[in-house]
Formats: structure tokens, C-alpha cells, sequence
């Protein structure tokens, strides 16, 4: 009985599977238009009856001819007439010196019981049989002009016209079509010009259409024919990178080369390797452009790919295979292109060797109201890209604006973000989720912000959102050259709330100004490294929180609203060579009881996580209004070779401090104080801005108000929420008692 049960519950779980990818989108048709700048008709799905038919088969004279030209206008998202449960394409990948057919050897997905689940596809050249005798032979061009009508049992499938004597038809659901063409002015058919075809699963069938001048006599003679069963690439195009825009730093994407040259006109799937050009704006309600091929570069050559309602996808790149066996495609390059209006302009759900440059992706799917009010972070969706599951890419000079995230990347490695924009976006400029050994450089994010409720009505500014976001486990990163300007929420945040950790990043040479909070945040990691960053104008510069094994070095630090540096439980991390001017405090280092079941991902006891062992050595502290070192609850540090200038006071010891070594300090002016000085309190002068909240009507709080906000914490508030409310009453202060 017990291997009944497991035997119908691995059935039924194969089932569920298999009905799961049922639900995926059968590729749509795919126009291919002449690569010499002719015009050709899109492949335009009709349904027409048979004295429609009829008519519509007569050639007309040139001169009553009204084509239409695909560059006229976008082709409009049509539901095919047949609808099937589940479309899997997928191509074996092929070498990039051979001739390739549009659609290579594939592969395809056993369908349920109710509908066939496979495609196959239709190619070939119309060509003019020079000397009439039946056969395609080398020197004889392919024709303009030539009408193709593709017949199933419901009537015309599409339609198609030349516009250098190839074409292809995707995307066909398998069963029996009839092909027929009609030839242009001056010419008729060699032999028969309907053909019976069965098209199979994952199969291509090749039919080339002969015709001659009018008039013209078939010779007796038949000479050796040449085979014309493969579209023969028209140039030769290589993937490589342009110089960029940020500077010619290496990444781990490899060019490469394709074949073949096509010119696409129409939303489709692109399932064999070549080089796609866009050669008219579209417009589609759900993806646009799906890529299931290997070796695919997609060039939209400035035009557009819009959505209409914030859904789908305008590039999207899909995994290879059917559900139970899936791999990423290799070597795909998306370039030039502009899209708004979807979820994500441009989604990878895969990819090995990977190249996205040069593109505008702009007002995507935002998850806040016309407001900009959202919910706190936790994980966003929408923007202007995702990259996902991938390896070895280099994503440069785009252009990624007004969406919920700007560059989106999870669970990859060895991603290089470089010389983009992103701007104006509701979660993050840059984000990486669970990234490793991969780049963040050279890019500029600015106004990366949203408003939420903090807690009783109360709708502030920031809740987590900023600049650049590394969370669970974005590791052994670098993240440098930066610049990070303007009401940004935070400017780099490694986040673990509950997730592994961000170790071993990287964070160097970054611009970073006017952060609302945390020019830089690091919680509950280590081994990270901060080094040469510019900070000024934000609340505090360096926030650590839980920090074990960091270094700080060579910083500069000015005009901080409340502290340089500020360091909350964290212990055994070396803080040197900084530079912090003008701030209200130059270093804070201070522990405090938590609440254990706030935080349970926190290993140990609260005793283990004293603020201890940090070397506070070689720093410069000049004109810090209010103290240059404070120390709170905070052991055995290092504070020593230390210049200290024009400080409200230099050194500020409360609670307890035992085991502090202070020496080789220089100290000119200021004092020496055992007790905290009462103008401790956070003051705004530096940013008056900064932390204006308001209440539910859009008026402004007090500043008793506003403390009485950040105090007081409610049952449902989320864990994100009360950090960070526990991060704002320790850097103002307001866990002091009076």
C-alpha cells in the first residue's frame, strides 16, 4: 500500500509539472524582411473565405498594387487561430562558420492528452528559373515581390512577401498546410505553384518555388542544379563589445560570431543563431521578443519595443529544453533598444556569456502610486532589466530609468554592471541578489527613492530604497567608481536581514552624496572592504550593524548630518586612515541589548556582540561639532595615532569603556569629556531636509512628532521597518535616557 501511494504521488507530481509548463506562450510569427534595405510585408495572420481566397491569389498589375511596407507601421500582437497548451522550442547550438538553417535541430515537449504541444516551420526561396528548366542553379537571383499564402483546414494561416526571394514561416502548430504562391508581374510558375507540406514537430521543411519570365520556352537540356536548401547568410556579423562609454575594463564576456543576417519586422521567437535587426517600432501587450537559441545577437538599431499595460517583457531570453532538462542559451548580445510600459523591458531567465548594452529601458512597471508611496522593502519587482541565473556577462552603457529597479540581477556570477544610468527608480538604482565574484563600476544613480508608512500614519522617505542594493549572499563583489548623487534612501547597502550574509565585497573609489540616511550600510556581515569612497551630506556616512572583520580605509568623509562613522554592535574591524570633516560626530562606536526574537538570526547572546576589538587608528577628525571619538558600551579598542583638530570635544566616554587603549593621538584643540554633553542631540543643519516625514494628509510632523514616530514600535510592523527605525534612534541619539 505505502509504494502505491509513493508511486501516484511521483505521477502526480510529474503531472502537475508537466501541466505547469503547459501554461508557457506558444511562440508567436516571426517576420524575416530583406537585409539590403528592401520592404517586405509581415507575416500577418488572416482568416479569410474561399472566394476571399480566390481573389486575393489574382496578381495585379504593378500599378493597382498597394503594398504594405512593414516599416509603415508596428505589427499588432495577433492570438494565432490554433491554440496549444505548451510551446518549448528549442535549437542545438551550431558553429559559427556554418550556413545554418532559420530554424535548427530542435527539440520538443510531449503534450498533454487534450492538444499537440509542438511547432514546426516552414522556409525556403522563391527564384528565378533563368533558363526555365525546373531547377535552382547557382547565378539565378531570388525575386521581389512574390506573395506567399499559407493555408491550414481554417483558412489562410499568413501571409508573406519577398523581399529577396527567401522566407519563413515559425511558430506553425504541427499538421498539413498548403503552400502557394503568387508570382510578381512578369513572371509564372515553373511547374506547380501549390504545394501539399505536413509539418512535424521541432522540423523544418524547405520548399523552394521556381518561377520564369512570361513567354519564356523550357529548354530540353537541364543542366546540375545547385541545392538551395538553406538560407544563405547574407553578411557576417561579430558579437564583439564596443569601446565603452565608462572606460575599457575587462569583463568575463567572450565575443563571438554569427552566420546569418535577418531583418525582423514583427513580435516573435527567435530560435536559430544570426543576427536579428529591428526594422520598425512594436508594440505588444505581452512579450515582444523571445530568444530560445544559442549564439543570437538582437540589435533593435534605435527602435522601439513598448508594452501597454506594465506586463511582460519586451526581449525576454528563455531557457533551452523542455521542463525536466533546461540549460541557459550561450553567446546572446541585446543591443540598441528602447522599451516602456512593461514589467521588465528587457528579462534573462538564463544565460552563459551574455552582452546587454546600449539600451533605454525607461518607465517600466513601478511598485509605488502616482505618490511614490509604496510598502518597505523586501524584494521588489519590475524594472528596466533582470538578469537572471546567469554567468559571464557584461551589461554597459544603458540607460535604466523610472521603474521599480533599475538593473535587476539574482543568482549569477560573474556579471560586470558598468557605465549605466539609473535613475529616478522606486526600489534601487543597481541590485544584486545572491551575486557573486561579479562588478558593480563606473555607473550613476541618482533619486532612487520611495515613501512609506513608518507607523501610525506616519509616510517618511527612504524604507530601505537606494542607490546600489547587495542582499542575500551577494559575495566577493566589486563595487567601485560610482557615483551615487542626489535623495537616494541609502547609497550602498549590504542587506541581511535573516539571509546569508554579503561577504567579502569590495567597496571602492564611489561618489556618494546626499543620501537621505546611510551613505554606506553594512549589517550582520564581514570581511568586507571600504576604501578611498567620497561621502558627504547625508544623515550618517559608514552605518555598521552587527559588522565583524570589515576595514575602512582611506575614506572621505564631510558635512555628515549626524555621524562619519557609526558602528552599532560590531566588533574587530579596522577603521584607519579616514578623513571626516565637519560632521556632528566623526566615529561612534556603540552596543546595546536587542530584542532576540527581532533578531533570530543573530547567532549567540546579546554579551557576544558587544561593540569591541576595532582599531579607530591613524584617522584625521577635523571640526566635528560635537565630538570627534565617542565611545558607548564599547571595549578594548584601539584608538590611537589619531589627528584630532578643532573638535567640540575629542573624546566622549560613556558606559561602559573598560580596556580602551588611547595613545599616540595628536590632539589640537577641544577637550577630554567622561559624560555625554547635552547638545549630543541630532540636529538638522546639515540636511534640513533630510528626515521630513509627514502624516497621512501630507502634513509636515514636528520634530517632537517625528521622535515620537521613530520611538514608538508597533506589533505588525515588518522586521525591515523596525531596523531601521532602531538604526535611526541610535544614530540621533534617542536611545540616551534624559
Amino acid at each position: 500500500m505505502l509504494f502505491a501511494r509513493f508511486l501516484f504521488i511521483v505521477s502526480l507530481s510529474l503531472f502537475v509539472l508537466l501541466l505547469a509548463a503547459c501554461g508557457q506562450r506558444p511562440p508567436i510569427e516571426t517576420t524575416i524582411l530583406s537585409p539590403v534595405g528592401e520592404t517586405a510585408t509581415p507575416v500577418i495572420d488572416l482568416q479569410v473565405d474561399a472566394a476571399q481566397t480566390e481573389q486575393t491569389l489574382t496578381p495585379a498589375a504593378p500599378s493597382e498594387t498597394a503594398e504594405p511596407t512593414a516599416l509603415a507601421t508596428s505589427t499588432p500582437f495577433v492570438t494565432p487561430t490554433v491554440q496549444p497548451t505548451l510551446s518549448i522550442s528549442a535549437t542545438q547550438a551550431i558553429s559559427a562558420s556554418e550556413t545554418i538553417s532559420p530554424a535548427g535541430s530542435t527539440e520538443s515537449i510531449t503534450p498533454t492528452a487534450e492538444a499537440s504541444a509542438c511547432f514546426g516551420s516552414i522556409n525556403g526561396s522563391v527564384v528565378a528559373d533563368l533558363n526555365g528548366n525546373g531547377q535552382a542553379e547557382s547565378g539565378e537571383p531570388g525575386l521581389r515581390d512574390a506573395k506567399l499564402f499559407l493555408y491550414n483546414a481554417s483558412g489562410v494561416v499568413a501571409l508573406y512577401t519577398t523581399g529577396n526571394g527567401q522566407f519563413y514561416f515559425p511558430g506553425l502548430v504541427a499538421g498539413k498546410y498548403t503552400l502557394t504562391a503568387a508570382p510578381p508581374a512578369g513572371y509564372t510558375p515553373t511547374g506547380q505553384p501549390t504545394y501539399e507540406l505536413q509539418v512535424k514537430c521541432g522540423e523544418t521543411i524547405t520548399q523552394n518555388i521556381l518561377m520564369m519570365v512570361s513567354g519564356a520556352v523550357t529548354p530540353t537540356v537541364t543542366p546540375t542544379a545547385q541545392s538551395r536548401s538553406k538560407i544563405t547568410p547574407v553578411v557576417s556579423e561579430q558579437g564583439t563589445p564596443r569601446a565603452s562609454k565608462s572606460g575599457t575594463g575587462e569583463s568575463n564576456f567572450k565575443p563571438f560570431t554569427v552566420a546569418a543576417v535577418y531583418d525582423i519586422a514583427g513580435c516573435g521567437s527567435i530560435n536559430a543563431p544570426g543576427l536579428y535587426r529591428l526594422a520598425t517600432s512594436l508594440t505588444s501587450q505581452w512579450d515582444c521578443i523571445q530568444i530560445y537559441s544559442d549564439n543570437v545577437i538582437f540589435d533593435c538599431q534605435g527602435y522601439a519595443l513598448n508594452g501597454t499595460d506594465l506586463n511582460g517583457y519586451g526581449v525576454v531570453v528563455h531557457q533551452i529544453g523542455n521542463v525536466l532538462s533546461q540549460r541557459a542559451p550561450r553567446n546572446i548580445e541585446i543591443r540598441n533598444c528602447k522599451s516602456q510600459k512593461h514589467k521588465y523591458g528587457i528579462f534573462i531567465d538564463a544565460a552563459d556569456n551574455l552582452y546587454i548594452h546600449d539600451n533605454t529601458l525607461t518607465n517600466q512597471f513601478r511598485d509605488t502610486d502616482e505618490r511614490n508611496f509604496g510598502q518597505f522593502l523586501g524584494l521588489s519587482e519590475g524594472g528596466g532589466m533582470r538578469v537572471g541565473s546567469t554567468t559571464n556577462a557584461l551589461v554597459a552603457d544603458n540607460r535604466t530609468d523610472g521603474s521599480a529597479i533599475g538593473i535587476d540581477v539574482r543568482n549569477s556570477s560573474g556579471v560586470t554592471v558598468r557605465g549605466n544610468s539609473a535613475n529616478g527608480n522606486t526600489a534601487w538604482g543597481v541590485h544584486f541578489y545572491n551575486v557573486q565574484y561579479s562588478e558593480i563600476s563606473n555607473n550613476t544613480t541618482t533619486d532612487n527613492l520611495r515613501y512609506c508608512a513608518w507607523g501610525n500614519g506616519t509616510v517618511g522617505p527612504g524604507c530601505d530604497a537606494g542607490g546600489i542594493m547587495l542582499q542575500s549572499g551577494s559575495s566577493k563583489n566589486v563595487i567601485k567608481d560610482n557615483t551615487i548623487t542626489g535623495s537616494n534612501g541609502n547609497g550602498i547597502f549590504i542587506k541581511a536581514h535573516g539571509t546569508p550574509c554579503g561577504d567579502g565585497n569590495v567597496i571602492s573609489g564611489n561618489t556618494i552624496s546626499g543620501s537621505l540616511y546611510n551613505a554606506i550600510e553594512l549589517s550582520f556581515c564581514r570581511d568586507n572592504k571600504l576604501e578611498g569612497n567620497r561621502i558627504s551630506n547625508s544623515l550618517d556616512g559608514i552605518w555598521l550593524g552587527f559588522a565583524t572583520n570589515n576595514a575602512l580605509v582611506g575614506n572621505q568623509l564631510q558635512d555628515l548630518g549626524n555621524h562619519g562613522i557609526i558602528s552599532w554592535n560590531s566588533s574587530d574591524n579596522n577603521v584607519s586612515t579616514n578623513t571626516v570633516i565637519n560632521s556632528r560626530e566623526g566615529l561612534y562606536f556603540y552596543s546595546s541589548d536587542y530584542d532576540r526574537e527581532q533578531f533570530f538570526f543573530v547567532q549567540g547572546a546579546p554579551e557576544d556582540h558587544t561593540s569591541r576589538g576595532n582599531c579607530l587608528c591613524d584617522n584625521r577628525l577635523l571640526s566635528n561639532a560635537v565630538a570627534a571619538i565617542h565611545l558607548n558600551n564599547s571595549l578594548k579598542n584601539q584608538i590611537t595615532q589619531n589627528h584630532l583638530t578643532n573638535n567640540g570635544v575629542n573624546f566622549v566616554m560613556e558606559g561602559n569603556t573598560a580596556g580602551n587603549i588611547i595613545q599616540d593621538n595628536i590632539i589640537e584643540g577641544g577637550s577630554y569629556n567622561i559624560t555625554v554633553p547635552r547638545v549630543q542631540n541630532a540636529s538638522f543643519a546639515v540636511r534640513p531636509n533630510a528626515l521630513t516625514a509627514f502624516d497621512q494628509n501630507g502634513r509636515a510632523l514636528s520634530y517632537a512628532q517625528f521622535v515620537q514616530t521613530v520611538l514608538m514600535d508597533n506589533e505588525n510592523d515588518s522586521f525591515d521597518l523596525r531596523w531601521f527605525k532602531y538604526k535611526l534612534r541610535i544614530s540621533l541619539g534617542l536611545n540616551v535616557q534624559e
